[in-house]
C-alpha cells in the first residue's frame, strides 16, 4: 500500500521525508468494526461483564446494611449506645463517598485494576472488623472497609458507559440492573442479617459474613475484561511495539502528564462538576435523599416493627422485602414506561410538536418515581404506629422501593450518557455527595424517632421530597440546553468521537498537543496494522 507524505514534510527531497515519515509516532485507533472495541464487543459478553459489574455492586453494599441488625448485640458487649453503634452503618456508608474521588483514576489506568486493588483491600478490612473485639477498630475499619467497596459503586457505571455509550436503550437496561443490585443489596442483607444476629452468640458473626461474601467473589476478577478503549489502544500499541512497529503509540501514552495535572484532572473534576454542572447538581440531590431514607429505614424499621408491632427480631429483616419487590416492580416496568413516555407528552413542559432527545424522553419516567416517594413516605409515616396493623407500614416499602430503585438509575443512566467517557468522575460526584450526607442519617434517627417519633420524623423526609419535585421537569425542559453548555459533557464528546476518527490534527489534541502525527487504524486481528493516509 502507497503511503502518502505527511504535510508538514511534503516539500523536503524524498529521502529526508522518509527519514521523518518513519520516525513519527503512529497513533492506534479503533477500527469501525474492530472486535476490541468495547461498543463492538458481541452481546453475550457485554451482559457477562454488566453481569459481573452488577455482582460487585451487590456484594459492595451488602457489607454496608448486614451491619445494623447486629446493632443491639454490639450495644451489649461493649457497653456503647445507639448512637456509637449506628456509627458502625454510618463508617460504611462514609467510606463510599470518600474513596471514589480517586476511582476516577480508572479513566488512566482502566477500569481492571481498580476492581483488583480495591477487592484485596476490601477483604483485608473486612477480616479485620469482622475478628478484631474492639469496638475503635471495628468502627475505624469499617470505615476502610467501605472505602474499597465504593469501587465497585463508582466504577460501574463508567463500565456500563464503555459498552453501551453508543446504545440509550443497551445502557440503559444496563443501568437499570446495575442500580437494582446497589440498591436492593442492603435489602437483602438486612434479610441474612436478622437471621444471623438472632441465631449466633457472637455479634460480629453479621461482619463476618460480608468477608465469607467477599472471598467468594474474588476470583471472578480474573476474568473480568478492560473496557476502557484508551487503555485498550494503550495495550495494542504495546503489542505492536513489541512485534517491531517501533512509533505505534496510542494517544493515551503520548500525553504526559505531572502529578498536579492528574490530580486537577481525575481528582479534583468531581467537585469541580458538584459546583459547576447542574445536572450533576440535581440528580445527586434526588439520589442523596432516596439514598439517605433508605439507611434511614435502617434504623428505622426495627424500632416500627419490633417495638411498635411485636414483631419477632429475627423476622424483621422481612419486612424490607415490600422495599425489594418495589424494586423489582420498577426493573420490570422500565423498558415498558420508557416506550410510554415517548407517546406522552407533559403540558407546558413539552411544546407542541416538539420532540425530545431520547435522553430527555426516557428521563421523563423518573417524574412517577419522584411523586411515588413523598407518597410512600406519608404512607409509612402515618401507619407506623401500633393502632395499624403492621401491614399497613410494611406494604408502603413497595412505592419506596419503586421509586428508589427508578430515582437512582434514571438518573445516573442520564448522567453517564451525558459525561460519556467522564463517566466514572460523574459517578465519583454523585457518589461523594450521597454518600456523605446519607452517612449521617443513621446516626441522626434514633434523635429524629426521639423527639419527634416515628409519624413526623418521617414526614419531615416526605416534606422534603414534596419540595424536590420540580427537577426532574426543569430536567425534561431544559435538559438539552444544559448538556450543551456542559464544558465536561462536551470535552467527553470530543474525545470519544476523535478516539475514532483517523485524522493527525484531531488525534494530537485529543491527548495533547501532539505535532505532526500519522495515524495507524489497527485492527486486532492483524497486529502489524497499515498507515492511514494523513490529511
Amino acid at each position: 500500500m502507497s503511503i502518502s507524505s505527511p504535510p508538514t514534510v511534503v516539500e523536503e527531497p524524498p529521502e529526508k521525508a522518509q527519514h521523518v515519515a518513519d520516525n513519527e509516532p503512529e497513533i492506534v485507533v479503533f477500527q469501525p468494526d474492530d472486535p476490541e472495541d468495547p461498543h463492538q464487543w458481541s452481546p453475550r459478553k457485554k451482559r457477562g461483564t454488566v453481569a459481573l459489574t452488577c455482582a460487585y455492586a451487590f456484594c459492595a453494599v451488602f457489607g454496608s446494611a448486614v451491619y445494623a441488625p447486629g446493632e443491639e448485640k454490639i450495644r451489649e458487649r461493649f457497653g456503647v449506645n445507639a448512637d456509637v453503634s449506628s456509627t458502625g452503618l454510618t463508617m460504611y456508608v462514609l467510606g463510599f463517598g470518600i474513596a471514589p474521588l480517586i476511582c476516577p483514576l480508572s479513566e488512566l489506568s482502566g477500569r481492571k485494576l481498580p476492581y483488583h486493588l480495591s477487592w484485596i483491600f476490601l477483604v483485608v478490612s473486612s477480616a479485620c472488623s469482622a475478628f478484631i473485639e474492639n469496638i475503635a477498630v471495628i468502627l475505624l475499619f469499617r470505615f476502610f472497609a467501605g472505602c474499597a467497596a465504593a469501587c465497585a459503586l463508582n466504577t460501574g457505571p463508567g463500565v456500563i458507559a464503555d459498552l453501551y455509550a453508543k446504545g440509550l436503550h443497551g445502557m440503559g437496561l444496563a443501568t437499570t440492573m446495575f442500580a437494582f443490585c446497589a440498591l436492593s443489596g442492603p435489602c437483602f442483607a438486612t434479610l441474612v442479617g436478622f437471621f444471623i444476629a438472632a441465631h449466633t452468640a457472637n455479634a460480629l458473626w453479621v461482619l463476618r459474613v460480608q468477608l465469607f461474601f467477599a472471598l467468594a467473589m474474588w476470583p471472578l476478577l480474573f476474568v473480568f475484561p478492560e473496557t476502557y478503549g484508551p487503555v485498550i489502544l494503550e495495550q495494542r500499541a504495546k503489542r505492536l511495539r513489541k512485534g517491531g512497529r517501533e512509533n505505534a503509540w496510542a494517544a493515551h501514552e503520548l500525553h504526559h502528564r505531572t502529578v498536579s495535572q492528574l490530580l486537577r484532572g481525575h481528582v479534583v473534576r468531581p467537585f469541580t462538576m458538584i459546583i459547576y454542572e447542574p445536572i450533576i447538581q440535581g440528580a445527586a440531590l434526588w439520589v442523596t435523599v432516596t439514598y439517605g431514607i433508605l439507611y434511614f429505614f435502617f434504623e428505622v424499621y426495627p424500632i416500627v416493627f419490633i417495638e411498635q408491632h411485636g414483631i419477632p427480631f429475627q423476622l424483621c429483616g422481612l419486612m424490607f422485602l415490600s422495599v425489594s419487590l418495589g424494586m423489582v416492580i420498577s426493573v420490570v416496568t422500565f423498558n415498558y414506561l420508557v416506550r410510554m413516555s415517548e407517546k406522552v407528552r407533559i403540558p407546558l413542559i413539552e411544546r407542541e410538536g416538539e420532540s425530545l432527545p431520547m435522553e430527555e424522553t426516557h428521563l421523563k419516567v423518573v417524574i412517577i418515581a419522584c411523586l411515588c416517594l413523598p407518597i410512600s413516605l406519608f404512607w409509612f409515616a402515618w401507619t407506623s404506629g401500633s393502632e395499624t396493623h403492621w401491614i399497613a407500614p410494611a406494604l408502603a416499602g413497595i412505592p419506596f422501593g419503586y421509586a428508589n430503585t427508578a430515582i437512582f438509575f434514571s438518573f445516573t443512566s442520564y448522567t453517564s450518557r451525558t459525561y460519556s467517557l467522564y463517566a466514572s468522575s460523574a459517578a465519583a460526584a454523585n457518589t461523594f455527595f450521597r454518600s456523605v450526607v446519607a452517612s449521617i442519617f443513621p446516626i441522626v434517627a434514633h434523635s429524629v424517632v426521639d423527639a419527634l417519633g416515628t409519624k413526623w420524623g418521617v414526614t419531615v423526609f416526605a416534606f422534603i421530597s414534596v419540595a424536590m419535585i420540580p427537577i426532574p421537569f426543569i430536567f425534561v425542559r431544559f435538559g438539552p440546553a444544559l448538556r450543551a453548555r456542559s464544558r465536561h459533557a462536551k470535552e467527553a464528546r470530543e474525545i470519544i468521537t476523535r478516539m475514532h476518527r483517523q485524522e493527525p490534527d484531531d488525534r494530537s489534541s485529543l491527548e495533547g498537543k501532539i505535532e505532526s502525527v500519522a495515524v495507524v487504524a489497527v485492527d486486532s486481528r492483524d497486529d502489524k496494522g497499515q498507515r492511514a493516509h494523513t490529511v
